[in-house]
């Protein structure tokens, strides 16, 4: 197994911050999946890039453990082409948030310490807010990069104890924004190391 480590996981730098809005849901989003969706979220900066997440009024429970894989979390609009975790470009525009659990085989051995991702789907695809089993969100997410993987968001840590918008440095060195939604305090890596 090849692993390379990049610099860069969503953008280049180091400068990570994170504050709330008021924007109304994109008019992007399908109209079904609008409606599960909250007005206002959280805008990141990193890097100088500007990453918009809005949020799900409600999850089930208070731990990734009682959400079901597929469950809808989010929307999230990138104002400039961004690397996913794993350095594949994800291209400018809206895309829908989905929970994903990163499959335990050696093909993943060492990508994060955690297997809890976000799925990032084009939102012109994504139209149906009901939860999708794991190859249904992995379908879904695949269509924003074109090809067999996904593009993916990974959650570190799964459960933060830090305040919300805070930065939090992981484990592996990267920089997550500590965020809420419905019982759930998390991180979102936004900056930091690929292994791939």
């Amino acid at each position: 197994m090849l692993v390379a480590l990049l610099s860069l996981v969503l953008t280049q730098a180091g400068d990570l911050s994170g504050v709330k809005h008021s924007d109304p849901v994109p008019s992007e989003i399908a109209a079904p999946v609008a409606a599960k969706v909250a007005p206002g979220g959280v805008r990141a900066t990193a890097a100088g890039t500007t990453i918009t997440f809005w949020w799900v009024s409600d999850l089930p429970g208070a731990s990734w453990e009682a959400v079901p894989e597929g469950t809808l979390v989010g929307a999230v609009k990138l104002d400039a082409d961004t690397r996913d975790i794993r350095g594949r470009l994800m291209k400018a525009g809206v895309y829908t948030l989905r929970y994903g659990i990163q499959p335990a085989n050696d093909d993943h051995f060492g990508i994060s310490p955690f297997r809890n991702f976000l799925l990032v789907s084009p939102a012109a695809v994504d139209k149906d807010p009901a939860a999708v089993d794991h190859d249904g969100a992995i379908a879904l997410s695949r269509q924003t990069l074109g090809g067999k993987h996904p593009a993916v968001l990974s959650i570190d840590p799964p459960a933060a104890k830090d305040a919300a918008l805070a930065v939090y440095t992981t484990e592996l060195g990267h920089k997550s924004l500590i965020v809420e939604v419905a019982k759930l305090k998390f991180g979102i890596v936004l900056i930091g190391k690929i292994v791939s």
